[in-house]
């Protein structure tokens, strides 16, 4: 009686892999995106039909391949492959196979990545928000994708400003709304998210969270990447996550970033103070003394679908007076730059009345705030170049960069 029940085991284990006495082969369900690429390693995932095993295989050019054993787990639709690389030289080109069941998958496509770069070395990041609204109800993350893979310097990653897919933030609409058209940009740019109030709408422990593998605790993190800190926030409906707990957890972790790093950046979901169309978000607002204190350098957020840039504030959210009106370029700056870049898919009031959704800093409540505003599709690129960053803002339809600021320090 034992043996016919270790006999029926077997063939129940062997029948999810068998069909008609042959091996069933793991199709791709989700094209490899990289994650989690941080000092010396890298993490890229991929969802199949099935599989019980993967593997990934790494080289530098005129190397010899590398293997890396992974996990999979059943996932709300598929299968999740993850696993990751260690021992990376610094900035070197690297190409990569990955495997599912010991099938080597997606053998045509050239899949490849920079590790993350050393101290010395300048580097760039891409970053809008609100980029997850369907192309069949007129949103653009289609051109955005296409427009990060035509930018002349390759971003080294990517941050996402929440709102990742619309309307509810469900695992579902990843495959649908999402990886589709971001796979030439995700299978080689590593990339970083957080939440915003549309990924809020359902359980994000039971879909954003299993759909990136994220630092820390994936509600609020902070990475380090050259010569630069960043920190991404939760801001969850504009109340945050857990908002005293995670307060403190940001004083904490800009107290220990304090000399150490020539640049420090936040990044978000919502605004606090702004000229757009939008409330000023009061627990965003309830930072700013922070980021005045640790000297936070730049904070970008999504929520508006629109582009503005406000002028450096101190605590308070007060435009520094020796900051306006002034060029493009900050020399030793007071204060820090706030962004809303949050019309990487979405668009507020295009094809209606643009004017409305528009930031509109003549009627503003908050005079002097805006540097900058245009309401267009539109996303970032960021460069570091020791104590040197400029920025670019870049329209989604055509490529032309149409706002342009730069900071020098000592």
């Amino acid at each position: 009686m034992t043996q016919l029940r270790i006999i029926f085991i077997v063939t129940i284990i062997l029948g999810s892999h068998l069909c008609n006495g042959q091996q069933t082969i793991p199709q791709v369900l989700r094209t490899p995106y990289l994650q989690t690429a941080l000092a010396d390693s890298v993490s890229i995932l991929w969802k199949t039909t099935s599989g019980a095993n993967c593997k990934i295989m790494v080289r530098a050019e005129n190397t010899t391949w590398r293997t890396a054993i992974g996990t999979v787990v059943k996932a709300k639709y598929g299968y999740m492959n993850t696993a990751t690389i260690h021992g990376l030289q610094r900035g070197v080109r690297y190409q990569y196979r990955i495997f599912t069941d010991d099938q080597e998958l997606l053998k045509k496509d050239s899949l490849d990545f920079i590790s993350p770069v050393d101290t010395k070395h300048p580097f760039s990041f891409f970053t809008a928000g609100d980029i997850g609204e369907p192309v069949g109800e007129g949103g653009k993350p289609d051109k955005m994708a296409v427009g990060i893979t035509k930018l002349k310097d390759r971003p080294n990653f990517g941050l996402l400003l929440g709102d990742i897919v619309y309307p509810n933030g469900e695992s579902e609409g990843y495959d649908k709304h999402l990886f589709p058209y971001f796979k030439d940009v995700f299978t080689k740019i590593p990339t970083f998210a957080v939440l915003g109030n549309h990924d809020w709408v359902v359980n994000p422990e039971e879909n954003f969270l299993k759909e990136w593998k994220l630092p820390g605790n994936g509600h609020y993190y902070s990475f380090d990447y050259s010569n630069a800190h960043f920190i991404g926030l939760d801001s969850k409906n504009g109340d945050f996550h857990e908002f005293e707990k995670q307060k403190a957890w940001l004083a904490n972790d800009l107290a220990k970033a304090q000399g150490k790093y020539d640049w420090i950046i936040v990044f978000l979901h919502h605004n606090g103070i702004s000229c757009t169309y939008k409330e000023d978000y009061t627990k965003v607002m309830e930072l700013y003394p922070l980021f005045e204190q640790y000297k936070v350098d730049v904070v970008l957020n999504g929520h508006a679908h629109t582009y503005e840039r406000l002028n450096p504030m101190n605590g308070q959210g007060q435009p520094i007076q020796k900051h306006i009106n002034t060029p493009n370029v900050y020399r030793q700056p007071e204060g820090f730059i706030s962004i809303t870049a949050g019309s990487g898919g979405k668009l507020r009031g295009f094809g209606t009345d643009p004017t409305y959704y528009a930031p509109d800093p003549e009627r503003c409540s908050h005079p002097k705030l805006v540097a900058f505003s245009k309401h267009l599709w539109a996303f970032m690129q960021i460069h570091i170049d020791g104590k040197q960053l400029w920025a670019e803002a870049i329209d989604t339809k055509d490529g032309s960069v149409f706002d342009y600021f730069r900071i020098v320090k000592q």
